[in-house]
């Protein structure tokens, strides 16, 4: 036999995370409220340093479709 969800609980649920959220977005303006420039750059700068930077083999296709058309572009510019 199959079972629903029970409403009250899926209520419940649904109330608690909105009372997170909220908890969470007041904690978020606090704390970017007490920050002083000195925090602010500390925390920018762990936060660079903890970035892994990403070593690609070779150029994304993006980037090669961009240079081959920005060539094309400045050749015709300089055609009489």
């Amino acid at each position: 036999m199959k079972q629903g969800l029970d409403e009250q609980a899926v209520r419940r649920w649904i109330s608690d995370q909105r009372a997170a959220q909220e908890r969470i977005q007041g904690e978020r303006v606090r704390f970017l409220l007490d920050l002083t420039p000195e925090k602010a750059l500390a925390v920018y700068l762990s936060l660079w340093a903890s970035a892994t930077p990403v070593k690609h083999e070779r150029p994304s296709p993006l980037l090669m479709a961009m240079r081959r058309a920005l060539a094309g572009r400045t050749t015709q510019d300089n055609s009489p």
